[in-house]
Protein backbone atom coordinates (compact mmCIF):
# COMPACT_ATOMS: atom_id res chain seq x y z
CA UNK A 1 0.00 0.00 0.00
CA UNK A 2 1.14 3.43 -0.85
CA UNK A 3 0.25 6.77 0.48
CA UNK A 4 0.32 10.05 -1.70
CA UNK A 5 1.81 13.25 -0.74
CA UNK A 6 -0.88 15.76 -0.10
CA UNK A 7 -0.91 18.85 2.35
CA UNK A 8 -1.55 17.79 5.84
CA UNK A 9 -2.99 14.93 4.26
CA UNK A 10 -2.22 12.43 6.88
CA UNK A 11 -5.71 12.69 8.49
CA UNK A 12 -6.96 11.64 5.52
CA UNK A 13 -4.68 8.96 4.89
CA UNK A 14 -5.41 7.72 9.09
CA UNK A 15 -8.72 7.30 8.02
CA UNK A 16 -8.10 5.13 4.53
CA UNK A 17 -6.06 2.98 7.04
CA UNK A 18 -8.63 2.27 9.45
CA UNK A 19 -10.88 1.52 6.62
CA UNK A 20 -8.16 -1.07 5.08
CA UNK A 21 -8.12 -1.98 8.23
CA UNK A 22 -11.48 -2.98 8.90
CA UNK A 23 -11.76 -4.44 5.46
CA UNK A 24 -9.72 -6.84 6.87
CA UNK A 25 -6.54 -6.29 4.31
CA UNK A 26 -3.38 -6.81 4.98
CA UNK A 27 -0.34 -5.22 2.95
CA UNK A 28 2.49 -7.01 2.75
CA UNK A 29 4.77 -3.97 2.29
CA UNK A 30 4.25 0.07 2.67
CA UNK A 31 5.28 3.55 1.02
CA UNK A 32 4.73 7.07 1.51
CA UNK A 33 5.19 10.05 0.48
CA UNK A 34 5.08 13.87 2.27
CA UNK A 35 2.35 13.37 4.57
CA UNK A 36 1.93 9.84 3.19
CA UNK A 37 5.14 8.89 5.11
CA UNK A 38 3.93 9.74 8.39
CA UNK A 39 0.96 7.35 8.09
CA UNK A 40 2.92 4.69 6.07
CA UNK A 41 5.20 4.78 9.11
CA UNK A 42 2.29 4.14 11.48
CA UNK A 43 1.16 1.21 9.65
CA UNK A 44 4.57 -0.37 9.05
CA UNK A 45 4.83 0.12 12.82
CA UNK A 46 1.99 -1.36 13.45
CA UNK A 47 0.74 1.43 15.30
CA UNK A 48 -3.14 0.36 15.94
CA UNK A 49 -6.04 3.22 15.57
CA UNK A 50 -6.94 4.50 18.64
CA UNK A 51 -2.96 5.31 18.68
CA UNK A 52 -3.18 6.89 15.38
CA UNK A 53 -6.33 9.18 16.59
CA UNK A 54 -4.88 9.76 19.58
CA UNK A 55 -1.63 11.08 18.26
CA UNK A 56 -3.36 13.45 15.18
CA UNK A 57 -6.63 14.11 16.75
CA UNK A 58 -4.69 16.60 19.53
CA UNK A 59 -2.64 18.13 17.46
CA UNK A 60 -2.26 21.25 17.34
CA UNK A 61 -0.44 24.21 15.24
CA UNK A 62 1.62 25.22 18.28
CA UNK A 63 2.78 21.80 18.69
CA UNK A 64 5.05 21.96 15.47
CA UNK A 65 5.23 26.01 14.37
CA UNK A 66 8.86 26.77 15.51
CA UNK A 67 9.39 29.51 12.82
CA UNK A 68 12.61 31.68 12.94
CA UNK A 69 12.74 34.98 15.35
CA UNK A 70 11.43 37.68 12.79
CA UNK A 71 14.60 39.54 13.33
CA UNK A 72 16.03 36.49 11.66
CA UNK A 73 13.48 36.81 8.92
CA UNK A 74 14.28 40.19 8.80
CA UNK A 75 17.84 40.49 8.65
CA UNK A 76 17.68 37.52 6.13
CA UNK A 77 15.12 39.66 4.06
CA UNK A 78 17.66 42.48 3.91
CA UNK A 79 20.70 39.91 2.40
CA UNK A 80 17.87 39.19 -0.02
CA UNK A 81 17.65 35.53 1.82
CA UNK A 82 20.81 34.14 0.44
CA UNK A 83 21.51 31.21 2.22
CA UNK A 84 18.20 30.97 4.02
CA UNK A 85 16.32 27.68 3.65
CA UNK A 86 12.89 28.10 5.38
CA UNK A 87 10.65 29.44 7.97
CA UNK A 88 10.22 26.50 10.39
CA UNK A 89 13.30 24.84 11.89
CA UNK A 90 11.20 21.42 12.34
CA UNK A 91 12.32 20.64 15.62
CA UNK A 92 8.77 20.62 16.65
CA UNK A 93 7.59 17.92 14.06
CA UNK A 94 11.02 15.68 14.61
CA UNK A 95 9.15 15.62 18.51
CA UNK A 96 5.73 14.56 16.99
CA UNK A 97 7.43 11.98 14.95
CA UNK A 98 9.02 10.77 18.05
CA UNK A 99 5.51 9.70 19.24
CA UNK A 100 6.04 6.81 16.94
CA UNK A 101 5.86 3.24 18.81
CA UNK A 102 9.39 2.24 16.37
CA UNK A 103 12.52 4.93 15.81
CA UNK A 104 14.53 2.77 13.04
CA UNK A 105 13.65 0.93 9.96
CA UNK A 106 14.75 -2.42 10.61
CA UNK A 107 11.88 -2.50 13.85
CA UNK A 108 8.87 -1.69 11.65
CA UNK A 109 6.87 -5.32 11.44
CA UNK A 110 6.24 -4.20 7.70
CA UNK A 111 9.01 -3.34 5.05
CA UNK A 112 8.70 0.34 4.57
CA UNK A 113 10.04 2.71 1.67
CA UNK A 114 10.10 6.18 2.01
CA UNK A 115 10.73 8.89 -0.92
CA UNK A 116 12.07 12.24 -0.38
CA UNK A 117 13.99 14.77 -2.75
CA UNK A 118 17.82 15.20 -2.38
CA UNK A 119 18.62 18.54 -2.93
CA UNK A 120 22.63 17.64 -2.79
CA UNK A 121 22.15 14.86 -5.68
CA UNK A 122 19.81 16.47 -7.55
CA UNK A 123 16.95 12.82 -6.69
CA UNK A 124 15.11 11.49 -5.68
CA UNK A 125 16.04 8.95 -2.61
CA UNK A 126 14.14 6.16 -1.24
CA UNK A 127 14.77 5.26 2.53
CA UNK A 128 14.27 1.79 3.64
CA UNK A 129 16.52 1.61 6.57
CA UNK A 130 18.07 3.64 8.80
CA UNK A 131 16.86 6.51 11.01
CA UNK A 132 13.06 6.34 10.11
CA UNK A 133 12.30 9.62 12.69
CA UNK A 134 14.83 11.63 10.07
CA UNK A 135 13.37 10.14 7.39
CA UNK A 136 9.90 10.73 7.65
CA UNK A 137 11.03 14.27 8.94
CA UNK A 138 12.89 14.88 4.93
CA UNK A 139 10.03 13.44 3.53
CA UNK A 140 7.51 15.98 5.09
CA UNK A 141 9.82 19.07 5.00
CA UNK A 142 7.60 20.98 2.78
CA UNK A 143 9.74 23.44 0.83
CA UNK A 144 9.59 27.63 2.05
CA UNK A 145 7.63 26.14 4.98
CA UNK A 146 10.50 24.32 6.81
CA UNK A 147 14.01 23.67 6.51
CA UNK A 148 15.98 20.98 4.69
CA UNK A 149 17.29 18.43 7.07
CA UNK A 150 19.88 17.08 6.39
CA UNK A 151 21.34 13.35 6.66
CA UNK A 152 24.67 12.06 6.12
CA UNK A 153 25.89 15.40 4.55
CA UNK A 154 22.88 15.96 1.79
CA UNK A 155 20.04 17.89 2.40
CA UNK A 156 16.50 16.89 1.61
CA UNK A 157 12.92 18.45 0.72
CA UNK A 158 9.55 16.92 0.41
CA UNK A 159 9.04 13.71 -1.48
CA UNK A 160 6.31 14.73 -3.05
CA UNK A 161 8.05 17.07 -4.99
CA UNK A 162 9.33 14.38 -7.35
CA UNK A 163 6.31 12.07 -7.26
CA UNK A 164 2.99 12.03 -5.66
CA UNK A 165 3.48 8.63 -4.25
CA UNK A 166 6.50 5.85 -4.64
CA UNK A 167 5.30 3.23 -5.96
CA UNK A 168 7.79 1.82 -7.86
CA UNK A 169 10.21 1.74 -4.59
CA UNK A 170 7.14 -0.21 -3.21
CA UNK A 171 7.44 -2.68 -5.70
CA UNK A 172 10.72 -2.89 -5.34
CA UNK A 173 10.49 -3.66 -1.54
CA UNK A 174 8.75 -7.51 -1.81
CA UNK A 175 7.11 -9.58 -4.69
CA UNK A 176 3.82 -8.00 -4.75
CA UNK A 177 0.92 -8.94 -7.43
CA UNK A 178 -1.86 -5.55 -6.16
CA UNK A 179 -0.59 -2.24 -5.03
CA UNK A 180 -3.23 0.08 -3.57
CA UNK A 181 -2.79 3.92 -3.65
CA UNK A 182 -4.65 6.52 -1.48
CA UNK A 183 -4.13 9.10 -3.51
CA UNK A 184 -4.84 13.06 -2.41
CA UNK A 185 -5.16 15.39 -5.47
CA UNK A 186 -3.47 18.26 -5.66
CA UNK A 187 -6.18 20.99 -5.75
CA UNK A 188 -5.02 23.07 -8.42
CA UNK A 189 -4.13 20.11 -10.74
CA UNK A 190 -8.20 19.64 -10.46
CA UNK A 191 -9.50 23.12 -10.97
CA UNK A 192 -10.71 24.70 -14.40
CA UNK A 193 -9.40 25.35 -17.29
CA UNK A 194 -7.71 28.93 -16.58
CA UNK A 195 -8.75 29.41 -13.07
CA UNK A 196 -5.28 30.66 -12.06
CA UNK A 197 -5.76 33.72 -14.47
CA UNK A 198 -8.18 34.55 -12.21
CA UNK A 199 -6.25 34.50 -8.66
CA UNK A 200 -3.91 37.50 -7.09
CA UNK A 201 -0.21 36.72 -8.10
CA UNK A 202 -1.52 34.71 -11.26
CA UNK A 203 2.47 34.17 -12.21
CA UNK A 204 3.02 32.11 -8.95
CA UNK A 205 0.13 29.54 -9.29
CA UNK A 206 1.17 29.03 -12.63
CA UNK A 207 4.54 27.75 -11.31
CA UNK A 208 3.36 25.83 -8.57
CA UNK A 209 0.38 24.27 -11.25
CA UNK A 210 3.45 23.35 -13.62
CA UNK A 211 5.39 21.79 -10.70
CA UNK A 212 2.00 19.69 -9.63
CA UNK A 213 1.49 18.99 -13.00
CA UNK A 214 4.95 17.60 -13.45
CA UNK A 215 5.37 15.94 -10.21
CA UNK A 216 1.47 13.82 -11.14
CA UNK A 217 2.93 12.97 -14.84
CA UNK A 218 6.55 11.82 -12.86
CA UNK A 219 3.92 9.59 -10.66
CA UNK A 220 1.81 7.71 -13.68
CA UNK A 221 5.30 6.68 -15.43
CA UNK A 222 6.16 5.29 -12.23
CA UNK A 223 2.50 3.43 -12.47
CA UNK A 224 3.74 1.81 -16.01
CA UNK A 225 6.63 0.94 -15.39
CA UNK A 226 5.24 -0.95 -12.63
CA UNK A 227 2.05 -2.30 -14.38
CA UNK A 228 4.78 -3.70 -17.10
CA UNK A 229 6.09 -5.73 -13.74
CA UNK A 230 2.66 -7.51 -14.58
CA UNK A 231 1.68 -5.55 -11.02
CA UNK A 232 -1.67 -4.54 -10.62
CA UNK A 233 -2.09 -1.04 -9.37
CA UNK A 234 -5.38 -0.16 -8.15
CA UNK A 235 -5.94 3.72 -6.93
CA UNK A 236 -8.58 5.06 -4.77
CA UNK A 237 -9.11 8.99 -3.78
CA UNK A 238 -11.41 9.62 -0.81
CA UNK A 239 -13.85 12.80 -0.41
CA UNK A 240 -12.53 14.84 2.76
CA UNK A 241 -11.74 18.42 3.23
CA UNK A 242 -8.47 19.86 2.80
CA UNK A 243 -6.52 20.90 5.73
CA UNK A 244 -4.08 23.74 6.58
CA UNK A 245 -1.75 24.46 9.59
CA UNK A 246 -4.62 26.94 10.68
CA UNK A 247 -7.49 24.37 9.99
CA UNK A 248 -6.97 21.03 12.31
CA UNK A 249 -9.41 21.34 14.00
CA UNK A 250 -11.46 19.56 11.39
CA UNK A 251 -8.70 16.65 10.98
CA UNK A 252 -11.67 14.27 12.94
CA UNK A 253 -14.00 14.83 10.24
CA UNK A 254 -11.11 14.69 7.49
CA UNK A 255 -10.34 11.55 8.94
CA UNK A 256 -14.11 10.06 9.33
CA UNK A 257 -14.79 10.70 6.03
CA UNK A 258 -12.16 9.31 3.95
CA UNK A 259 -12.68 6.21 6.16
CA UNK A 260 -16.51 6.29 5.47
CA UNK A 261 -15.52 6.82 1.48
CA UNK A 262 -12.94 4.47 1.40
CA UNK A 263 -15.26 1.68 3.32
CA UNK A 264 -17.66 2.31 0.46
CA UNK A 265 -15.18 2.34 -2.54
CA UNK A 266 -13.64 -0.74 -1.35
CA UNK A 267 -17.21 -3.09 -0.90
CA UNK A 268 -17.82 -1.59 -5.02
CA UNK A 269 -14.26 -3.24 -5.85
CA UNK A 270 -14.62 -6.39 -3.78
CA UNK A 271 -17.74 -6.81 -5.69
CA UNK A 272 -16.18 -6.73 -9.25
CA UNK A 273 -13.64 -8.99 -7.81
Amino acid sequence: MAFSSGFFGFFAHAGFLAAIREAEIAPLAYAGASSGAIVAAMAASSMNNGAVREMLFGLKKADFWDPDPWRIVLLNAIRLFRGYTGYLKGDGFARLLRKLPVRRFEECDTPLAISAANLSQRKQTVFIDGDLIKAIQASGSVPVLFKPVEINGSLYLDGGITGKAPVEALANLCELDRIIVHFIASNNVEEGRHRFLKKRFSPWHMQHLAINIARQEAYQKEIEMVQMRGIEVIEIRTKSPALSPNSLDRGPEAYNTAKASALKLLSKYGEKS
